[in-house]
């Protein structure tokens, strides 16, 4: 599954920034996620994380490790381990554009048991294409509201 989306926020990427990599803050505007402990020290690549993730109705144990850290820029990161998904890759990027910046995630989460997977995969971007939306829009409210 392959899902890429952006959204331009009235804001600078200095005012995005925390509300990607802070726990709290994350959670506030990425509704799926119900926990984000960071399990060594916060920041830069090689940092790890754990995530409790809900989505379609179940939830999901995921650990990551931070692949690039490039802060008001890149926040990446792949799954170590996890109870479902064969592979989960991710890259938030935030751009300067006149007038503020550009949020942009891509996921890219690999399902299990082969055809099936794909069949998975196929309906969850679906899922995703919505839920990305409603992300999207909760965190230009929420940042745009902070900055000005």
């Amino acid at each position: 599954m392959l899902v890429s989306m952006s959204i331009d926020i009235d804001a600078p990427p200095e005012a995005v920034w925390p509300y990607l990599v802070e726990p709290e803050k994350t959670m506030e505007w990425f509704t799926a996620l119900k926990r984000f402990d960071w399990t060594s020290e916060p920041g830069g690549v090689g940092s790890t994380f754990y995530w409790l993730e809900e989505a379609s109705g179940r939830q999901f144990n995921i650990n990551f490790e931070t692949t690039e850290w490039e802060p008001n820029r890149v926040f990446a990161y792949r799954m170590t381990d996890g109870d479902f998904f064969k592979s989960y890759d991710e890259r938030w990027t935030i751009d300067e554009i006149p007038g503020g910046c550009r949020f942009t995630f891509n996921d890219h989460i690999v399902f299990p048991y082969g055809p099936i997977g794909w069949i998975i995969g196929y309906f969850a971007a679906r899922n995703a294409a919505t839920e990305g939306a409603e992300i999207r829009e909760n965190l230009k409210r929420i940042v745009e509201a902070e900055a000005n």
